[in-house]
């Protein structure tokens, strides 16, 4: 199995696109809703004074609901006054020009597909490196590798469903030939604010030498928890992310006999810090374990390091890298 295991973070559903509505960026743009009623209605403010808009309700006979936010990048603090609706509504529009710039989070995995894609115009880059491809060193070679992509999101996940489309160069010609790259696709749907389930397949159409990303169908779900309140707190969210696939997610003897299977791979993620994430996943082959680290507030850049196949698959632990942007 001659695995790359480059991580690169717009093949692995680039991390910051786990919010809660299904966005790239902590500060990315919102839809512009031309009514107050629309705009309360889409975004569950529960004030007296939105209730009356939405509702028509008698202000007498309405009590504040706070809604608990469990998103991975959205603070999850309650307001416990009302504010205005019309205030609300002004500072939504505001955003939507989006005057302020964006901030990236960190993964929640590594080289698993998660339930969140991009959608709604959002694109993203990406580029990894792994300075020893698996079973190179058996081979007597330290050959390693370099990767890239881009992808764009189409549709909305929170109305219907969102369409991620993705191309990689899968080598910069160093252990394959240069130009070899696969085109990827992602059906996703939100359902509901920090849960979000995924269809998949990577390598539908491919250029140049094989590339390990070829045939490889999956289906995948994401579900973010609260464990604190504010997000800023430690330990403040919980990822898990689970799900099946072949292909490159198959175990290294069924790839080694060429047994067409399906096999389980899952990732676990804890927000230590607003800008930071631990990683734990099994591939599919083996165990990975990978800090990620979004460093900058005005800049939505995400650097991933890590290791694979630390539990025995391959030839030994490997070093990956990567980073990627969202746009």
């Amino acid at each position: 199995m001659t695995c790359l295991g480059v991580t690169l973070l717009a093949l692995s559903e680039l991390p910051v696109a786990a919010l809660d509505k299904g966005t790239t960026t902590e500060s990315t743009k919102s839809n512009s809703f031309s009514t107050k009623s629309e705009f309360v209605a889409q975004n569950r403010w529960e004030s007296t004074a939105a209730l009356l808009i939405a509702q028509n309700e008698n202000p007498s006979k309405v009590e504040n609901q706070p809604v608990a936010d469990n998103s991975w990048s959205s603070d999850s603090e309650q307001e416990t006054t009302s504010e205005p609706a019309d205030v609300l509504f002004g500072l939504q529009q505001l955003q939507s020009r989006d005057f302020a710039p964006s901030r990236g989070a960190p993964s929640f995995t590594l080289a698993n597909p998660s339930g969140f894609g991009a959608d709604r115009g959002n694109a993203y880059i990406g580029f990894g490196y792994n300075p020893v491809s698996r079973q190179s060193r058996v081979a007597g070679e330290s050959e390693g590798d370099a990767i890239a992509g881009i992808g764009i999101g189409l549709g909305d996940s929170r109305k219907a469903v969102g369409l991620e489309l993705n191309y990689t160069l899968a080598s910069f010609g160093f252990n394959r030939d240069f130009g070899t790259g696969t085109f990827s696709a992602k059906l996703h749907r939100s359902l509901a604010p920090g849960w979000g389930v995924a269809v998949g397949y990577l390598g539908f159409l491919n250029t140049g030498d094989f590339n390990d990303f070829e045939d490889s169908a999956y289906l995948s779900t994401t579900k973010v928890f609260a464990t604190r309140e504010r997000l800023d707190s430690a330990f403040s969210r919980m990822a898990l992310t689970v799900g099946v696939g072949n292909g490159v997610f198959r175990t290294e003897d069924a790839f080694t006999n060429d047994e067409d299977q399906f096999n389980p791979f899952a990732s676990l993620a804890f927000r230590i810090a607003r800008p930071v994430s631990a990683i734990v996943e099994w591939t599919g082959a083996d165990l990975a374990v990978a800090t990620s680290v979004a460093p900058f507030k005005t800049i939505p850049v995400t650097f991933n390091v890590g290791l694979r196949d630390i539990a025995g698959a391959g030839d030994g632990a490997r070093f990956v890298f990567g980073v990627g942007a969202g746009f």
